[in-house]
């Protein structure tokens, strides 16, 4: 019984603590070795931060679409849309931590996940909005060079307009497209 208290303390300390590093992050003026590496590091957790809200968004995609017919068919209001997690988990090198991006950036991605998912927008316009956001996020915390949002979602596209180029210039073998993506 004392156990789970103590780690629901422990972990409500490490989000404590994340959330203290991005203010942190966010605050520090100095341009030190110091302060650069500790800014980038945060900077890091934010983009893998924003990388997972946007994933839970276009998860969640589907049963906020079926919750919102169900409402619309029994004549109710619409739904709130869900709230993104204020912390997610991160793995580094050497441990798991918590992450923390302020309520209005992880509500922008949610959302941005969301409208991907249910085909609202494109990929292309998608990867542009992500990409101001982290703009966004890399002002507030002051970093030298804005980090790249969605990196997963870049490469798949590409992997993706790659091997339609390769349909494209192939004559239907489609064993000659396999063996030339991997």
């Amino acid at each position: 019984m004392v156990l789970p208290i103590l780690k629901n303390r422990a972990i409500k300390k490490a989000m404590e603590s994340a959330k203290a590093s991005y203010v942190k992050a966010a605050e520090l003026s100095g341009v030190s070795r110091e302060s650069r590496i500790f800014k980038s590091r945060i900077g890091g957790r934010c983009r893998v931060h924003l990388d997972k809200v946007f994933v839970e968004g276009a998860e969640q995609a589907e049963a906020y679409q079926a919750a919102c017919l169900a409402a619309a068919s029994e004549g109710n209001e619409t739904p709130p849309m869900p709230e993104p997690r204020p912390f997610q988990t991160v793995k580094t090198q050497s441990e798991t931590v918590y992450t923390y991006v302020p309520s209005e950036f992880a509500q922008e991605m949610y959302v941005l996940g969301n409208m991907y998912q249910t085909a609202s927008i494109g990929p292309s316009e998608t990867l542009k909005l992500a990409q101001e956001l982290a703009d966004k996020v890399s002002f507030d915390l002051g970093l030298d060079e804005s980090f790249t949002a969605l990196q997963f979602l870049r490469d798949e596209l590409e992997e993706s307009d790659q091997s339609d180029e390769d349909g494209d210039d192939d004559s239907g073998d489609s064993e000659t497209a396999e063996t030339s993506s991997d």
